[in-house]
């Protein structure tokens, strides 16, 4: 005899699918809304500082190959002008945003983003 002889298991499982789902699309929509405000900062930068020669995204808000979270940050790497002047910009977004200076890196670190990371 069941312990629950009323509780429908594949109702109760139709309500996890559905609700994962609903969580998988709130975080693919987020996804692609961080990647506009990606974009939006790079063009930002680049208003600013002149002399900014390139600009990465990288990590789970572009490789898609990662999984992505609600509260994940937008990475950003900079190939030229001030950092330290680009820092209230990236400050000012609504997303969490990492900023670093890619002639700072450990050359390994720095050729990787070169190579996999997105140009925007």
């Amino acid at each position: 005899m069941a312990a629950f002889p009323n509780f429908d298991v594949e109702a109760a499982a139709r309500r996890i699918n559905d609700e994962n789902g609903k969580e998988d699309r709130l975080r693919a929509e987020r996804r692609i809304d961080a990647q506009i405000e990606a974009r939006r900062i790079a063009a930002e930068f680049r208003a600013h500082n002149e002399s900014i020669s390139r600009i990465w995204c990288f990590g789970s808000t572009f490789d898609v190959s990662r999984p992505y979270r609600m509260d994940s940050d937008i990475d950003l790497a900079v190939e030229g002008g001030d950092i330290l002047k680009l820092i209230s910009i990236a400050e000012a977004s609504s997303f969490s945003v990492d900023l670093i200076d890619i002639t700072d890196c450990d050359d390994e670190f720095a050729r990787l983003l070169r190579e996999s990371a997105t140009l925007v």
